[in-house]
């Protein structure tokens, strides 16, 4: 039953508006979320009703206010309650509407719109993480609860960001089973950055294999008790695909998403979750970071072409296998697979660019001849074509490159060759 009325004013720290209640919208494990109004616009509180909170989580509570938002995917304390017997709250942005629920894509209500657009919430998700960890702070609860995905555009909202604190603090949350790192579990360390990268790698491991990675054979055998958690996901884990132990496979029955996916998507991510679930499962110096997840998902999602507008994935390791439709770029780190309507993106075409979102490049097919491509330049550069036994040639801003075996384009500060 709610404990606030509507209509009831709630004093803001610092503020000499109040928060008005406008409605009750749910119940969690510490309190309530309320619809309220606050300075013309609506927001939602999240109300402490049932635990008590320490001074040190309401003064941490202060500070991430104050701190603001690390960027737009985080749903962040705008505004702090003050205490009102012992009870107090915060501010933060509503969730539109459109965005779903992690669980709902686990469960198969909700599916993305396409597989770029799956790669795009887990490029959304580490890159949010990536610049939280940069200001020194780790989230320390990451779990299925923690965000909201919109299906049709990749974007992301992280929740629940109360328990983010500094490095080195820790209010005492541990975390989410199956979700907490292995010394989390076994209470040999708090919740920190490391043991924020593998709840992250189980969180993008579920994106993409629905499955989790240390449930298989083995450990379905067990009732979930907290002594058996612990050893199935704590002192001895077990990666569903490691490659030095098969005992812990996953089965047909019950786990069929990740036997089918596992031989979809392209070498590079098998090969990252792979590292990340044996050598990271102990040793947090092995553990993916963000920028590293960025750089192989970039390579992944450069296997992904869309052919007579069915998308689909490229091994371009192997030219042998490639579809006649595609097109094979190499550059100095990368081998990217192209088809009519690809893009490329400035971290594909710039080397000191990090930048997945911004388009740098568009193959489109000839209007007279369907088999000749051409790569527009969406950049503000020119680029230098190298063709075998004539002179260079530049493309300007809106030009095409055609891509014929042998060419090598110039971007500026990065060369790849066509094949």
């Amino acid at each position: 039953m709610p404990t606030l009325r509507n209509g009831e004013r709630i004093p803001i720290a610092n503020s000499r508006e109040p928060a008005q209640i406008i409605n009750y919208i749910a119940e969690g494990g510490q309190g309530e979320v309320y619809r309220v109004a606050y300075q013309g616009k609506e927001y939602a509180l999240k109300w402490y009703s049932k635990l008590p909170m320490s001074e040190a989580f309401y003064d941490n509570l202060a500070h991430n206010v104050r701190m603001g938002k690390p960027n737009d995917s985080f749903l962040w304390a705008v505004a702090l309650t003050e205490k009102i017997k012992g009870k107090f709250g915060y501010l933060m942005p509503l969730r539109p509407s459109h965005y779903r629920e992690y669980g709902e894509f686990l469960l198969g209500d909700a599916r993305f719109k396409s597989w770029d657009m799956l790669f795009k919430a887990a490029l959304n998700l580490t890159d949010s993480f990536r610049i939280l960890h940069s200001r020194g702070y780790s989230y320390q609860d990451l779990n299925e609860g923690s965000f909201f995905l919109d299906p049709d555009t990749g974007d992301v909202l992280i929740c629940d960001n109360d328990n983010v604190a500094p490095y080195g603090v820790n209010l005492g949350v541990k975390g989410m089973p199956k979700y907490m790192a292995p010394e989390v579990v076994l209470d040999q360390s708090r919740p920190n950055t490391h043991t924020d990268r593998f709840s992250l790698a189980v969180i993008l491991f579920r994106l993409f294999y629905i499955d989790h990675p240390l449930e298989g054979q083995y450990t379905i055998r067990f009732p979930l008790t907290d002594q058996m958690g612990a050893k199935l996901f704590g002192q001895n884990p077990v990666f569903v695909y490691d490659p030095k132990n098969s005992t812990n496979r996953p089965s047909p029955e019950a786990h069929p998403n990740v036997i089918s996916r596992w031989k979809m998507f392209p070498p590079d991510l098998n090969a990252a979750f792979t590292k990340a679930f044996t050598d990271g499962l102990k040793d947090i110096n092995s553990r993916i970071t963000e920028l590293q997840w960025i750089e192989i998902l970039v390579r992944a999602r450069g296997m992904l072409v869309r052919i007579n507008g069915k998308e689909q994935f490229v091994n371009a390791y192997r030219p042998d296998s490639v579809p006649k439709e595609c097109r094979l770029l190499r550059t100095e780190e990368n081998i990217i697979a192209l088809a009519p309507d690809s893009v490329l993106y400035l971290c594909q075409t710039d080397k000191f660019s990090e930048d997945y979102q911004t388009p740098s490049g568009l193959v489109k097919a000839s209007q007279r001849d369907k088999n000749v491509y051409g790569l527009g330049n969406l950049t503000a550069d020119t680029w230098t074509l190298t063709v075998p036994d004539r002179p260079p040639i530049t493309v300007p801003p809106k030009g095409f490159a055609p891509l014929v075996p042998g060419i090598i384009i110039d971007f500026g500060n990065l060369k790849a060759k066509v094949f």
